[in-house]
């Protein structure tokens, strides 16, 4: 496939020019001096009829006698000055009377030029092409102001105009308008990686096959449904479907488009593949002004990319109310950013054999003023979505770590060997996260020896090349790595050698079954026999119950965490939960455990 084609704003036509005179030799006198093939000339031998021609054809400029039989020339003026249709016409006045206040009212009512008879050939040429000129300046720069420059389709002022023009007509009930917002999935990854030179031939190459998505063989065409495609900016563009009557299946077009977008792109040599998310509103009584309509479409598309992206979603209410809560706990979470207002809860991790506390994982809360304490479920995605799991993942990384500090300083023997602090993929592929973290480590005095990063498999294999630079840099630190969530992911055992990982921690949903049935159990035996031969330790989430615990054992699993063990605690109750030394082997297994206690400790991998 060739380099798309650059949809070409509006070519202009021949300008016209309309001659209105009554006396038949200015009209020859006129052509003559213009000459054939410059201009197309339209003739009117009167007031009234010039005003007709006028109002019909919309010339480019007005040659206009002041004095005629029906009305002069200056009642002309006045009519077309007061349409907004035709007030920005140039006019030329053409007289034999050379009365300065004629010439003044002229120029006050609104007239270009004024040209006095008889008319001199090189003087009067020069006059008409310079109001020519000028015309064609004013209304390239229009065209411009109307249309985006790279795609050639509409700009956002200009769909804004037509969507509030709409409204106003969709009253009766019959007869409606449809927005549909659509939005590029991922697009930035293309500017990123390939260069915006070829992020704006995908975008031509896009707006050509929204300009022909729609088929008018559809229903739609058997109304006067009128479609205008505009480019909002970025990868963002707006189809308007103006005047569509009630039985057009719009989810039917939204399914053409979404095909239509997905089609290979086939760009300077490369195959690129992308999707988008569309948003759509239907323009009832309910809306006063365009900026609600784009808003609610705005709305809808982002609930398309939440349901899975490459979709589209029908607008209702609900998706507002969603939104507006959205947007204040948005409002909330920078605030808490500001003012702290996050706190840091435990979770141990114990050895299976003994119950000795060998870490804890450190997790976050917010204590909002309002709704009291917030799970990281309810505003983790967001602060993700937003960017300020940044400034939110550093505070973690540094409160964790002086945390961890501050109970060596109080007693080494009941602090914990390790501390695990998860990382998001936006920490992870931040240009400055290596630094950041490095000073923090130097900053609070911790030994990085003693510091567990925690990524999630899906986070490494989603960029595997970028998370895998990131990963070995944090090791050079001398902090360790564990690789979370393990079995909810596309990764495979086979890899494993590939990463740099210390620790594999396996997936509750692997535990919750792991006593249920042969697969589960066989699969977590499988997994602990691949890894018995490497360095890289096991510990299994979301422990439960004593025959979770029993069966894991059994596997010989070494560490592991869950609610079984403990909750996650305030860090007041972490080095009391150390001391405890908590036993908790199963009563069945506990005179076995104890004799072979010594032995299995030994064995036990140290972190």
């Amino acid at each position: 496939m060739s380099e798309p084609e650059l949809i070409s704003l509006p070519v202009a036509p021949l300008p016209c020019v309309l001659v209105v005179d009554d006396a038949e030799n200015v009209h020859q006198l006129i052509e003559f001096y213009l000459g054939s093939g410059n201009v197309r000339l339209l003739h009117a031998y009167g007031g009234q009829e010039g005003l007709r021609m006028a109002r019909a054809h919309r010339p480019s400029l007005i040659l206009l006698d002041y004095i005629m039989p029906d009305c002069d020339g200056l009642e002309v003026v006045d009519a077309l000055k007061q349409d907004p249709q035709f007030c920005e016409i140039p006019i030329i006045m053409i007289t034999a009377d050379n009365d300065r206040r004629l010439v003044s009212l002229a120029f006050e009512k609104g007239v270009s030029d004024y040209v006095v008879k008889p008319l001199y050939r090189e003087e009067f040429r020069a006059r008409v092409q310079a109001a020519l000129r000028t015309q064609a300046l004013l209304q390239d720069l229009k065209q411009r102001s109307q249309f985006d420059a790279l795609t050639g389709l509409l700009n956002k002022s200009s769909i804004i105009t037509q969507l509030q023009q709409a409204i106003a007509g969709s009253r009766d009930g019959q007869e409606d308008s449809v927005v549909m917002f659509i939005d590029f999935d991922r697009f930035k990854l293309i500017n990123d990686s390939l260069g915006h030179a070829v992020g704006d031939l995908v975008l031509r190459e896009a707006s050509r096959r929204l300009s022909k998505s729609i088929r008018w063989s559809d229903s739609i065409a058997r109304g006067d449904c009128e479609m205008s495609v505009a480019r909002l900016g970025g990868d963002e563009f707006v189809i308007l479907l103006n005047g569509v009557p009630v039985t057009v299946d719009v989810a039917q077009i939204a399914d053409r488009i979404l095909m239509k977008l997905l089609e290979p792109y086939e760009i300077d040599g490369r195959t690129l593949y992308l999707n988008a998310s569309i948003g759509i509103v239907s323009c009832s009584g309910q809306y006063e002004s365009a900026d609600e309509v784009m808003r609610d479409a705005d709305i809808a598309m982002y609930e398309a990319k939440e349901a899975g992206r490459g979709c589209f979603q029908m607008f209702h209410d609900e998706m507002r109310n969603r939104a507006q809560t959205r947007w204040q706990l948005d409002r909330d979470l920078r605030r808490a950013v500001k003012l702290e207002q996050f706190r840091l809860v435990y979770q141990p991790i114990v050895d299976l054999h003994s119950g000795a506390v060998e870490s804890v994982e450190a997790l976050v809360r917010w204590e909002h003023p309002e709704r009291g304490l917030v799970p990281p479920n309810d505003f983790i995605p967001l602060a993700e979505e937003t960017g300020i799991i940044i400034e939110i993942g550093n505070w973690v990384t540094k409160a964790a770590c002086e945390q961890f500090v501050a109970w060596l300083r109080q007693d080494p023997q009941t602090t914990p060997h390790h501390i695990s602090i998860n990382l998001s993929r936006q920490q992870l592929v931040h240009p400055g996260f290596t630094q950041t973290t490095q000073e923090i480590l130097n900053s609070t005095g911790i030994s990085p020896s003693r510091v567990h990063f925690e990524v999630t498999e899906s986070l490494i294999m989603d960029d595997l090349e970028t998370s895998l630079v990131a990963l070995q840099a944090l090791r050079d630190l001398g902090a360790k790595i564990d690789l979370d969530d393990f079995g909810t992911g596309h990764s495979s055992l086979a890899c494993l050698h590939q990463l740099p990982i210390d620790v594999l921690k396996l997936d509750r949903c692997l535990i919750t079954t792991i006593d249920q049935g042969s697969y589960f159990m066989n699969l977590a035996d499988l997994i602990l026999k691949l890894l018995a031969e490497t360095e890289i330790v096991v510990v299994a989430e979301g422990i439960e119950t004593i025959s979770q615990l029993q069966t894991l054992r059994k596997l010989g699993c070494p560490l592991g965490q869950g609610y079984y063990f403990s909750r996650p605690i305030p860090a007041e109750e972490v080095q009391g939960f150390v001391a405890s030394q908590r036993m908790l082997i199963p009563p069945v297994l506990g005179q076995e455990a104890h004799q072979g206690l010594s032995v299995e400790i030994c064995q036990t991998p140290q972190w």
